[in-house]
């Protein structure tokens, strides 16, 4: 008897101890796939000073979701946390940007790249990548012109799942996922208004309707808004509901918190080009590959 409870011992030890090993392989490579680095050169943009630039920065952070992360002060929170998964938190963005010169800035909101060269998770940089260089030059001058707002924030903490996701490569930096030579929407020069309907559409929607734009898990393609008449679509756009009156939750939330800032010229440019959108837009397709 006791030769065979020596045995179950080591058995059980020797089982341990395999699994502690396999446990260590799995933090290594999560570790390794979530602090991997990108070799992004420094791009110099022009940073405006004067306040009417400074408002309208403000006013594009809004609409591309800075604040939805961050906070409404950008003093940052936490906008993830699920049991054994991950806590994540976005850090204090005024803070960090005292830290950054205006050409890392400018690399952290179009690669998701921070300054020392790794990428940053869950930033919607595939779709900042296509902001043009006067809207970054605006976004930075509204960050360094913005007041700093303290507030004690807890650590990132990734859990079980969220280190078995990261080393299976289900969680990987925003910057793992874009296409840092291609071309940029705000670079092309077309002034036209389906042009300009096509690149709002690029830097406010693609973060939830996918880098094709032809729906995600919680969001439909935006075909969905062909057959809205442009009332319909103003309500979409303002008040998250359907063409048939129903309250579509995250929309409506979205409509409430950002694209309530929308000017009247922006929403008719971009339901301009929703009537003549490819299935695939080129650009989209570009981002996808």
């Amino acid at each position: 008897m006791r030769a065979l409870l020596t045995g179950l011992l080591v058995g059980a030890a020797v089982v341990a101890v395999l699994a502690l090993g396999a446990w260590s392989l799995v933090e290594r490579r999560a570790a390794a796939a979530l602090d991997r680095r990108f070799d992004i050169p420094l791009e110099t943009v022009r940073v405006p000073a004067d306040s009417a630039s400074m408002a309208e920065g403000e006013r594009l952070g809004w609409l591309v979701g800075c604040h939805s992360c961050h906070g409404d002060s950008l003093e940052g929170k936490v906008f993830v946390d699920e049991p054994k998964v991950l806590r994540l938190v976005a850090p204090n963005v005024i803070d960090v940007a005292r830290g950054y010169t205006d050409a890392e800035l400018e690399r952290l909101v179009r690669h998701g790249v921070r300054r020392d060269g790794r990428g940053v998770v869950a930033m919607p940089a595939a779709t900042t990548y296509h902001l043009s260089d006067a809207d970054v030059g605006r976004l930075i001058a509204s960050l360094r012109a913005a007041p700093l707002v303290r507030r004690e924030l807890p650590a990132t903490e990734l859990r079980a799942f969220g280190t078995m996701a990261a080393a299976l490569g289900r969680i990987v930096p925003d910057a793992a996922t874009i296409d840092h030579l291609g071309a940029r929407l705000g670079d092309r020069g077309d002034t036209t208004r389906t042009a300009r309907g096509e690149y709002l559409v690029r830097i406010t929607c693609a973060e939830c309707h996918g880098a094709t734009l032809m729906g995600s898990a919680t969001s439909p393609a935006l075909a969905k808004a062909y057959g809205y008449s442009s009332a319909e679509f103003v309500s979409l756009l303002l008040d998250g509901r359907a063409r048939d009156g129903r309250d579509l939750g995250l929309m409506r939330r979205t409509s409430q918190a950002r694209f309530i800032r929308f000017t009247r010229d922006e929403i008719e440019a971009i339901y301009a080009w929703l009537q003549v959108m490819p299935v695939r837009p080129a650009a989209a397709s570009a981002a996808a590959r």
